[in-house]
């Protein structure tokens, strides 16, 4: 088994002394991996220098219908996406080249955006900012006035484009929220990076404020088909809560490791409720799921989340 707990410390740092991470070998045998200290166990600190990530980049087709892009622009764009497909081949251990690559269509404004999708029975999606249509494997946009966004969005199908080939069985909050956090997916020379969602802090903060924070037993229970009727009702803030749990998910070693286990599970067809599997395989369960959400809403820890 030992290979087995090496694979997973790989998957628990992202670089050198990024983390502290112990272990220690409980009462009946069973050797356990965490990124906590605790002074009441026996504990080992181990150290682990990740391998040298192999990823290549993909050559990403861009079409644009009556805008230009600058040399710059077309740049940002391919970029942002090849961040994307290296996240989920890197850091969460999916092979992406088994998937194949989307090809991206931009509009240069809302009604022809809107157009388009009717053209193809989209009409339900005319009010939103980007679309990835799985027959065509193509995510389509349009420009809005801050450039920016529409390239955020990019990122944001990319994801659901991903999640909808290798992990078609992943619930709406999981597909949402890593959908959400790829928006602010950066790389620097350092490698990948996750910058904090302001609007969706500012959404979930004032949510929990006002009481309307769905508690994350009621959270994880929503079946997908539900989830989706409540975010397209635009009556709730289940994207934002979504996005931010994703975010808190991701932001320490230990629990980026416990995503990884929960996409898997679900990319091997594993239909059984979120959940169950999170009170499965979160230490401690739901209830100290929820302990360490609520506390980790108080400050959010740090601004950037190293990957």
């Amino acid at each position: 088994m030992y290979p087995v707990f090496v694979f997973f410390l790989f998957v628990l740092v992202a670089s050198p002394g990024y983390a502290q991470i112990y272990k220690w070998v409980d009462e009946n045998g069973k050797v356990h991996f965490s990124d906590r200290k605790d002074h009441r166990i026996e504990q080992e600190e181990v150290r682990v220098k990740p391998g040298v990530s192999k990823w290549s980049r993909f050559d990403i087709d861009i079409k644009t219908v009556n805008v230009e892009l600058t040399d710059e622009e077309n740049q940002q764009i391919v970029d942002g996406v090849n961040n994307v497909y290296e996240f989920f081949d890197r850091v969460m251990s999916f092979d992406m080249y088994r998937t194949v690559p989307v090809n991206i269509l931009i509009f240069k404004g809302k009604a022809e955006y809107q157009n388009y999708l009717i053209q193809n029975n989209r009409g339900n999606s005319i009010a939103s900012y980007g679309l990835y249509i799985p027959s065509e494997h193509q995510i389509v946009v349009y420009i809005r006035e801050d450039r920016i966004f529409t390239f955020k969005t990019i990122k944001h199908e990319v994801s659901h484009a991903v999640v909808d080939t290798i992990i078609p069985y992943a619930p709406a909050w999981l597909n949402e929220g890593l959908a959400e956090q790829m928006e602010m997916l950066e790389r620097d020379g350092s490698g990948l990076y996750f910058e904090r969602h302001p609007e969706n802090q500012w959404v979930v903060a004032r949510a929990r404020e006002q009481g309307r924070l769905a508690d994350i037993e009621q959270f994880l229970k929503l079946p997908s088909d539900k989830w989706r009727h409540s975010d397209a009702s635009g009556s709730g803030s289940l994207r934002a809560q979504s996005g931010q749990f994703v975010y808190f998910l991701l932001s320490t070693p230990t629990r980026r490791n416990f995503v990884v286990r929960l996409m898997h599970n679900f990319n091997r067809g594993d239909r059984t409720l979120s959940y169950y599997l999170v009170d499965d395989n979160y230490l401690g369960g739901v209830n100290m799921l929820s302990s360490d959400w609520n506390r980790w809403l108080f400050d959010q820890g740090e601004w950037n989340i190293r990957l």
